[in-house]
């Protein structure tokens, strides 16, 4: 089927290539530790998701809109996160909600930042 993302890239994909399951394996990918610390760029996800890294940068920006991704965009380029403001409670953002993907990312900073 023919497909035209936000930004206007049409692409040519199969029926079976839903977003649903391209977030499920983004969203994956940008919760591992490592990515965590670093985010991921739309080369890593064209790696992950065996795709050109124009169209997984498609892909994760699509990822951004619903929510599940933040962007920095820096000199090296785009670097996306896991969205954690959705574990933050507004009425105290200093507390931590336990088994949070939040808390997940704040051990894994402590981590890096000690050791």
């Amino acid at each position: 089927m023919l497909r035209k993302f936000d930004s206007g890239v049409m692409v040519i994909q199969n029926k079976t290539h839903s977003d649903e399951e391209v977030f499920s394996r983004i969203k994956s990918m940008a919760s591992k530790p490592n990515a965590l610390r670093t985010g991921i760029s739309p080369s890593d996800a064209a790696m992950t998701l065996g795709i050109a890294p124009a169209l997984a940068k498609e892909h994760l920006l699509a990822a951004e809109s619903k929510g599940l991704l933040c962007r920095d965009i820096s000199p090296e380029g785009f670097r996306f996160y896991v969205n954690v403001f959705p574990d933050l409670d507004p009425s105290n953002i200093f507390m931590i909600k336990p088994h949070s993907l939040f808390s997940v990312w704040v051990s894994t900073a402590a981590a890096v930042a000690s050791g």
